[in-house]
C-alpha cells in the first residue's frame, strides 16, 4: 500500500465520521486490500482503524458539546449511537467524564485530533497532500484574539513510548492527565487547544508573563507523578515553557503559528 492510498483513508474517514462507516468501506474506496490498509495504518499511527474512528467521533462529539446546543441525544445520534446511555459509556471510557459533565466544565477539544502522515513517511511527491490534514481555523481565529498575549507551549514527554510500550489506553490516559494539570492551572478566560498529537498551547488572556510563567510553575511541579491504568502505575511528565513575541516584532496571526511552532522545540532543548 502507497502513503497516497492511506492518505485518501484518512480524508474518507473524515468525511464519513458522523455517518455509517466500515473499514472495508475505507479499504474499497481507497482501492487497496483490506489487510493491506489495515497494517499499514496500524504501522504509521501505532492505532488500529478502528479505535482511531472511535476516538475520532467521541473529539468530535466533544467539540459538539462545547460548541453546539444540541442535545446529548441528537450528538449521540449523530455519531452512531441509538441512545444516549450507551453514547454516555462510551464517551466516559475515552473522556472519563460524561458527556453532561463535560459540557459544564471543560474548556478543551481535541482528545484525538485528525490524523495526517507523519513527516517521515511522506515523499516529495505526496507532501503536498498533506496540507490540509488538520483544521487550523480555530487556532487561527484564537491567535488573531491573543496574538499579543502572553502564551504557554507543553508537550507531553515519551507519548510513542507509552503507547509502544505500555498500550494505547496507558498513552490516551497519560493525555488526558496532561490536560487535567494544565487545566487545573489555567484561569477560566485563558483558552487551552491541541494543535498536534501530543502538542498543546494555552492563550492567557493577557500580555503579563506572570500567570503564563505560573501556569508553567503549577504544571511542571507535578512531573513525575504516576498514573494507573487497571494494574499499570507510571509516570507523566511534560515539557513546557512561556512565551511572548520571540520576535519582538508585530505579529499577524500565521507568524504567531510559526513562533509556537518554535516555542515548542524550545521547550526540548530546555529541559
Amino acid at each position: 500500500m502507497q502513503i497516497e492510498e492511506l492518505i485518501v483513508a484518512l480524508d474518507y474517514i473524515e468525511d464519513h465520521i458522523s455517518g455509517e462507516i466500515s473499514v472495508q468501506d475505507i479499504a474499497d474506496n481507497s482501492y487497496v486490500s483490506l489487510s493491506s490498509l489495515q497494517k499499514t495504518f496500524k504501522y504509521v499511527f501505532n492505532i488500529s482503524i478502528n479505535d482511531y474512528i472511535i476516538r475520532r467521533r467521541f473529539s468530535c462529539a466533544a467539540k459538539d458539546l462545547l460548541t453546539t446546543n444540541q442535545t446529548i441525544l441528537d450528538i449521540a445520534l449523530k455519531y452512531g449511537y441509538s441512545n444516549a446511555e450507551s453514547f454516555t459509556r462510551g464517551f466516559r471510557k475515552i473522556w472519563d467524564i460524561t458527556p453532561s459533565e463535560y459540557r459544564k466544565s471543560r474548556k478543551f477539544a481535541g482528545h484525538t485530533p485528525k490524523f495526517s502522515v507523519p513527516q517521515k513517511f511522506l515523499t516529495s511527491e505526496v507532501t503536498s497532500m498533506s496540507e490540509t490534514k488538520y483544521d487550523l481555523t480555530e487556532l487561527y481565529d484564537v491567535i488573531q484574539l491573543r496574538k499579543n498575549n502572553a502564551y504557554v507551549c507543553a508537550d507531553l514527554t515519551r507519548l510513542m513510548w507509552i503507547n509502544n510500550n505500555l498500550g494505547i489506553a496507558a498513552g490516551d490516559e497519560a493525555l488526558l492527565e496532561l490536560m487535567r494539570r494544565v487545566e487545573d492551572a489555567c484561569d477560566e478566560d485563558d483558552i487551552i487547544l491541541r494543535i498536534g498529537g501530543d502538542e498543546f498551547v494555552v492563550f492567557t488572556n493577557s500580555p503579563d508573563m506572570e500567570h503564563a510563567n505560573d501556569i508553567v510553575s503549577k504544571v511542571s511541579a507535578k512531573n513525575g507523578q504516576t498514573v494507573k491504568v487497571g494494574d499499570l502505575e507510571f509516570p507523566v511528565s511534560v515539557h513546557i515553557g512561556s512565551f511572548k513575541n520571540l520576535y519582538n516584532k508585530p505579529l499577524n496571526a500565521m507568524d504567531l503559528f510559526d513562533e509556537i511552532r518554535v516555542g515548542l522545540k524550545q521547550i526540548h532543548l530546555n529541559q
